[in-house]
């Protein structure tokens, strides 16, 4: 019984750093961005298709987007919940809907079916990334980081 307990020890801890338990990633340069839209005359069933559209289109092109969500609020605007891994994630998403790029036309689609009234973005940004975005022209608010973390 005595050698037994030592080969259940063992075992246990093999098990647990085999490849089926995942840990938790942090992302220590997470930013958070909020897109503040209307629909651009286009019914619900319009912008839900077209939603749902695009968030396959960044799932399969853009590995460092942690998440993209469209809601729609009670008046009817629709929110748009970005999570990028960093701020490089943001810079290859300009990228990617910047013309000849793969999301070109995509891209084309949503101003057409979104007004972006504000973006907001939450983590720590460099004045490269806020020069870039404010040159888009859209009203934009920045929210730095004061302490937290993301898994």
């Amino acid at each position: 019984m005595k050698k037994l307990f030592p080969v259940l020890l063992i075992t246990f801890f093999i098990s647990c750093n085999s490849s089926n338990v995942t840990q938790a990633e942090f992302h220590e340069n997470e930013i958070v961005s909020m897109v503040y839209m209307k629909s651009n005359e286009k019914s619900s069933i319009e912008i839900d298709k077209f939603s749902d559209y695009y968030q396959s289109r960044i799932k399969e092109l853009e590995p460092n987007v942690l998440s993209w969500k469209f809601f729609r609020s009670q008046n009817g605007n629709i929110i748009l919940l970005e999570r990028y891994k960093n701020e490089a994630a943001i810079f290859n998403h300009i990228d990617n809907v910047s013309e000849g790029n793969p999301m070109e036309d995509d891209f084309t689609g949503f101003i057409d079916h979104f007004i972006i009234d504000s973006i907001e973005y939450y983590g720590s940004t460099s004045q490269d990334f806020k020069t870039t975005i404010e040159s888009f022209g859209f009203p934009v608010r920045y929210k730095d980081l004061i302490s937290g973390f993301t898994k």
